[in-house]
């Protein structure tokens, strides 16, 4: 039986900054490495609402992304 242990957990902010010459939509990404791995998702979602009105574009979307080594 395999086992998997937490690595890493990221955080990623995806803005929208509007629309190119195109009328193509245009997003900003904001990445956060090293982020407490035991955080809930409603804690790092606070922490994006908190950020939020400090930012230049609204927010499109909140990602989190946790790898994990896997062994047998």
């Amino acid at each position: 039986m395999a086992t998997a242990i937490l690595n890493d957990t990221r955080l990623t902010i995806t803005f929208d900054a509007g629309i190119d010459l195109e009328g193509k939509p245009v997003y900003k990404r904001k990445s956060f490495t090293n982020v407490k791995s035991s955080a809930t998702h409603d804690q790092l979602f606070a922490i994006v609402e908190a950020l939020a009105p400090l930012q230049q574009y609204p927010i499109n979307d909140v990602e989190r992304t946790n790898s994990f080594d896997l062994s047998a």
